[in-house]
């Protein structure tokens, strides 16, 4: 194995990318010597500095309701399983830590673990659903599969979840939709799991927090800025060097900062009294909640009552997107080779939208589809963007109520004997 190998994609990339290892299990764990103070100097003189707590607080956008969040730590302190899961964009994946293991969602989990797990607290677990260059579109499409199908407590399902999409959805094409969605779709949870937002920033102050935070503000939900707690005090206390790792990313000591800003959000919310009632759910959206209960079609996961029909889509992309905190996304998909046939993709459902997620590459050998509805063209899009093989997703269209749709994906005219790889699709009945 190359130690060193520089993996958040196979493919190459036009962004620089943190060196990690390429097998996670090869990471050394805290126990291991995964010491952020001494990797990381910077740090421990922000941390011992009498202007850090200043940093923590102005981080702490909202509180939000307290409520579910005090019961999973009464549950935690008692034993029982629980796991705290994070989605969201590179970030969220690590892009910047020099390891894993140091980057912020990791580091959130190891202080809520050591700070209210019982015993060892090997009761509290992490899932990662963090992928590069996605927005919360294509997370609630993942959502189902990357964070609930990996979560091993008895009841399957997250307790807290973290929320990561402020430097992401600046194209969403459901104008927030989606991301609301997400957030209500996983607050709807069996389980009432808390949910915190979190709010990165770019090194040019870019975020999306204000147009975000009204969902939280809608129900009541945990917020935390990085631009409004540690952005402040680069170029003052830290060089913007020493924070971001590139013009996306914050290197170790940005992710331990933000980490610590979650942490001591989640501290203080759990020192405060508790909420009189639950969250209230039966509120107008902020923005919409359409894709609550989004229906999936991956290639090796769908209704039989759909009749799908591959057509020549019917290879497998081995260069899908591929990192540490989920592995292959997804190694199963619509490929489409260009060496075998020309038959068009086909599928039927009732639905009122249909999301359709794609490789997005830097390669002539892709080309262009045509997506029809009903015998009538309504997109092409084009594999072939400039990008570096992350998925990319579109909203093929959306209507007020659900109808019965015949879909037709194929290559356009002209490039028929080129490459294009439909990642997943989803809609809602």
């Amino acid at each position: 194995m190359e130690e060193n190998k520089k993996i958040v994609n196979e493919t190459e990339e036009t962004t620089s990318k943190p060196f990690v290892p390429e097998n996670p299990d090869m990471m050394p764990t805290d126990e291991e010597g995964a010491d952020t103070a001494t990797e990381c100097p910077e740090y421990a003189k922000a941390a011992a500095s009498d202007w850090y707590p200043t940093l923590l607080k102005n981080a702490q956008m909202r509180l939000g309701n307290n409520k579910r969040l005090k019961a999973v730590i009464k549950r935690a302190q008692a034993g029982e399983q629980i796991t705290v899961a994070s989605i969201g964009g590179s970030i969220t994946e690590g892009a910047g830590a020099v390891r894993y293991n140091l980057c912020y969602a990791y580091q959130t989990y190891e202080s809520f673990k050591k700070a209210y797990g019982a015993g060892d607290g090997s009761n509290v677990r992490f899932v990662n659903a963090g992928v590069g260059g996605t927005p919360s579109t294509f997370g609630l499409l993942r959502y189902q599969r990357d964070i609930v199908s990996r979560v091993t407590d008895e009841d399957g399902l997250p307790d807290i979840v973290l929320v990561e999409y402020a430097v992401n959805d600046g194209e969403e094409p459901t104008q927030h939709g989606c991301y609301e969605s997400l957030v209500k779709q996983i607050l709807q949870q069996p389980n009432h799991p808390a949910v915190i937002l979190v709010f990165s920033v770019f090194p040019t102050g870019y975020t999306l927090q204000d147009e975000l935070s009204k969902v939280g503000e809608t129900y009541d939900l945990m917020m935390v800025s990085t631009k409004n707690g540690a952005f402040p005090f680069v170029g003052d206390k830290w060089t913007s060097e020493e924070f971001f790792f590139d013009i996306y990313h914050p290197t170790t000591l940005g992710h331990k900062v933000m980490a610590d800003c979650i942490f001591h959000t989640i501290q203080t919310a759990a020192e405060q009294p508790e909420a009189a009632s639950d969250i209230n759910l039966d509120v107008p959206a902020a923005y919409r909640t359409d894709y609550i209960g989004l229906k999936t079609i991956f290639k090796d996961s769908y209704e039989d009552k759909i009749n799908l029909s591959v057509g020549s889509f019917d290879a497998d992309d081995e260069k899908s997107y591929r990192n540490i905190p989920i592995g292959i996304v997804y190694a199963k998909n619509f490929y489409h080779t260009g060496e075998n046939g020309n038959e068009s993709l086909t599928f039927e459902v009732s639905c009122k939208n249909f999301l359709l997620a794609y490789r997005s590459v830097t390669d002539a050998s892709y080309g262009k589809i045509d997506v029809c509805v009903d015998g009538r063209k309504v997109k092409t899009i084009n594999g072939n963007t400039g990008s570096w093989g992350q998925s990319v997703t579109d909203l093929i269209f959306a209507e007020d109520t659900a109808a019965k749709h015949k879909i037709e994906i194929k290559m356009a005219e002209g490039d028929e004997d080129k490459k294009f790889t439909v990642t997943c699709m989803g809609y809602t009945e």
